[in-house]
């Protein structure tokens, strides 16, 4: 049951944040599209604006009662995790992110409901912005407590794992942990990225599919605002990646030492790709020697790096995240490659972004996007087990081992089967549904009084 707990969460959290950086990358599309349309007096975008709301709207119900079954989840299964939050005044980074979907939500309604009542355009956009600010900040507070989790700080922890006991709480320290900026950052670029291509997939598809020119001048803003959004967010994610490796180097030395296949510790070592770690001993793959000694001094001027031979291998992570984040790597830079040659070929003229290959490619790396998207979590997420808060809690002490979750939990996944492809559906037909801005004429009145 421990383990169907761990599938179960699992499969849950993967398909909700299939919804979530949905979500994220359509408000910020519908900010910047209606900022462009005021300005310009763009109908276009306008329209694209407009259309992308009524998605938007659809994503936030659909994303809300997921939230909610992941939060019943993380009570049913992992009842040991919760006390552990709760004791130690984590739980605070919850109800934060609570006040963060209250303002999601409220300005949604208004953003929606009474466009009307704005005399300001302007006005109007920023609590689009609102919506948007709540939408990331909800996101950053997860992250939040992802973080606290990698690097558990705000209590006792040599008196917990000897006692069991929590003492010297500190609630405000979970906002803070060590771990928590480089992965905010890293999960904030990558999670817009992926948004950003999946959306700019379908516009392709549709621009494909679609030859009339007024859906055409729509899908062509639509585009434009992913693509440039695509290039700065994959270069923040490479950055931010980049330091999310100098943090691990840091501060979880085992969990670095199986990403980079380190059997042994050392200086000078060599960058492993792919290959497979069996029995403590890497076989296969590719090497490429000083690599990653090199560019771990340069980061971070460590010098001797971790091995697993240095930890008990009754702590060692599964030894595939090795591959699943070499894999991870690999589509990221298929992808800055797709970009950059399509930022040449555009600033040398010699294509367009509307080209039928560009949006062939477009279509590819937006599907690509999310496989290397959700190798990342699983990379991160499988790399910290056994444990479920690093080095305090394991995952078998916290999970709840009852029989009675199996049947409930089976029928979640067969939910989310079912949910998330259908979700998509209704997003496509809601976009294929044309909104009629124009105010409809008033009926004049007539000689004979008012013609109702």
């Amino acid at each position: 049951m421990v383990t169907f707990d761990r599938f179960l969460f699992a499969f849950t959290i993967a398909s909700h944040i299939i919804l979530v950086s949905s979500s994220i990358g359509l408000i910020i599309i519908i900010t910047i599209a209606q900022l462009i349309s005021i300005r310009r007096k763009d109908k276009n975008y306008s329209e694209l604006a407009h259309r992308l709301t009524k998605v938007f709207t659809i994503s936030f119900g659909v994303g809300t009662a997921s939230g909610i079954v992941m939060a019943v989840e993380l009570t049913s299964l992992f009842p040991g995790f919760m006390t552990l939050v709760t004791e130690t005044g984590t739980i605070g980074l919850f109800y934060a992110e609570i006040f963060a979907f209250f303002l999601e939500t409220i300005c949604l309604v208004l953003y929606v409901y009474y466009a009307a009542a704005f005399k300001n355009q302007y006005a109007h956009w920023f609590v689009g912005v609102l919506i948007a600010v709540g939408t990331i900040m909800s996101a950053v507070l997860i992250t939040m407590v992802n973080a606290w989790m990698n690097t558990p700080d705000g209590f006792n922890l040599a008196a917990y794992v000897a006692t069991g006991t929590v003492t010297d709480v500190n609630p405000w320290a979970a906002f803070t942990t060590s771990s928590a900026f480089p992965e905010i950052l890293h999960v904030l670029a990558t999670t817009v990225f992926t948004g950003m291509m999946l959306t700019g997939a379908y516009f392709a598809y549709r621009y494909l599919r679609y030859r009339d020119p007024q859906e055409r001048a729509v899908l062509s803003g639509g585009l434009r605002i992913t693509w440039a959004t695509s290039v700065v967010t994959l270069i923040l994610a490479g950055i931010s990646g980049s330091n999310e490796m100098a943090t691990l180097l840091q501060l979880q030395p085992l969990k670095y030492a199986v990403l980079d296949a380190n059997t042994a510790p050392g200086t000078s070592l060599p960058e492993r790709v792919f290959g497979t770690i069996t029995n403590g001993q890497f076989s296969g793959g590719m090497t490429i020697p000083g690599l990653q000694g090199f560019l771990a001094s340069f980061e971070t001027g460590i010098t001797t790096l971790p091995g697993m031979s240095q930890f008990p291998s009754s702590v060692w992570p599964p030894t595939i995240i090795h591959d699943t984040f070499d894999l991870m790597v690999f589509g990221a830079f298929l992808a800055a490659g797709f970009l950059v040659m399509w930022i040449l070929g555009i600033l040398l003229k010699k294509v367009h972004i509307e080209s039928r290959l560009f949006l062939v490619l477009q279509i590819i790396a937006g599907t690509g996007s999310l496989i290397v998207y959700e190798l990342g979590w699983v990379t991160a997420e499988l790399g910290r087990q056994p444990w479920i808060v690093y080095n305090v809690l394991l995952v078998s002490s916290a999970a709840n081992d009852s029989t009675a979750l199996l049947i409930p939990g089976l029928f979640i996944i067969a939910f989310y089967i079912i949910l998330v492809p259908t979700t998509f559906y209704f997003f496509t037909r809601v976009f294929h549904s044309k909104l009629e801005h124009e105010e409809p004429e008033e009926t004049p009145v007539t000689a004979g009084g008012v013609n109702f």
